[in-house]
């Protein structure tokens, strides 16, 4: 078993945020997978008029809201915010959650919202969500840009990460979840709302989604050392994790990666640094072939 750092560990059971007046005033769309309906923000441009089509992809226990500060789309861009299933918006079908189901989802979205191709965004676990898109819908994607996210698990057996799956299956597991892994996580945040807003968030998602989206990242088919060959973007808060051992195996997993850090940021980099993060996702989508 590797020994990842306190801030590693963390980041395997992050996302979530708040709302933004932009996104509560757009209208939700919804469409149906495995029996449960999957809802989702359809923002900016309208179908046809852009190439810069943006699909946000949240991760543990957290909903499309964690991209508030990315809103509204610029000129020219058109976002779709997905509730996973199980969170936020969307049902929690009766099939057990899996990184399988959750790409399954993503696929739909861009089906009902007639998008052909598109640059994938996905936060901490959302990184193992929008690579298993590109493996399975390879036609699908143009780009992908992981937001503090891993492309190899915290433990090289998976039963080591059953000691992290314990607490959220006790009966008090709302506590036991916030002092084991929010609050510690959350600390090193700039605001203070959104840390209480994220807080709140990831507190309030399904027992039964925060054991089985966490179960799922450890299914070692997740991290197969197949190669991402689109373009990839890595935004990446600057911890001890992300050390050069860690760079050379994703650049060797990764031929087409570009890597950026964020200094002094928590792991919700794009709440801490949202014009940062604006900027390198410009930059980004102007480097890509149409």
């Amino acid at each position: 078993m590797r020994t990842p750092s306190t801030l590693a560990l963390l980041a395997v059971v992050s996302f979530a945020a708040c709302s933004a007046p932009t996104a509560d005033r757009a209208p939700e769309r919804q469409v149906r997978q495995d029996g449960a309906d999957i809802r989702y923000l359809d923002l900016g441009a309208s179908p046809g008029e852009s190439t810069d089509i943006v699909v946000f992809v949240h991760g543990w226990s957290c909903d499309r809201s964690v991209w508030k500060k990315q809103l509204p789309p610029p000129d020219g861009r058109r976002y779709l915010l997905v509730d996973l299933p199980g969170h936020g918006a969307s049902e929690l079908p009766e099939r057990t959650l899996s990184v399988e189901l959750f790409a399954r989802a993503v696929e739909s979205v861009l089906e009902d919202a007639h998008v052909e191709r598109a640059v994938l965004v996905g936060h901490s676990n959302g990184t193992p969500v929008i690579r298993e898109v590109a493996r399975r819908f390879p036609a699908r994607v143009r780009g992908l840009v992981i937001v503090d996210g891993s492309l190899r698990p915290f433990f090289d057996d998976p039963r080591a990460g059953e000691q992290f799956v314990a607490p959220m299956q006790a009966a008090d597991y709302r506590e036991r979840v916030a002092a084991g892994f929010l609050d510690p996580m959350l600390a090193p945040m700039h605001s203070d709302a959104d840390r209480a807003e994220v807080r709140e968030r990831m507190l309030s998602t399904p027992q039964r989604t925060m054991v089985e989206s966490f179960r799922a990242v450890l299914d070692p088919a997740v991290w197969s050392d197949e190669p991402i060959v689109v373009p990839t973007l890595a935004l990446m808060a600057r911890q001890p994790a992300w050390d050069e051992a860690y760079r050379a195996y994703a650049r060797s997993l990764v031929p087409r990666l570009e890597w950026r850090d964020f200094d002094g940021v928590s792991h919700f980099l794009m709440l801490d640094d949202p014009a940062g993060f604006e900027r390198e996702l410009a930059a980004f989508l102007a480097s890509l072939p149409d």
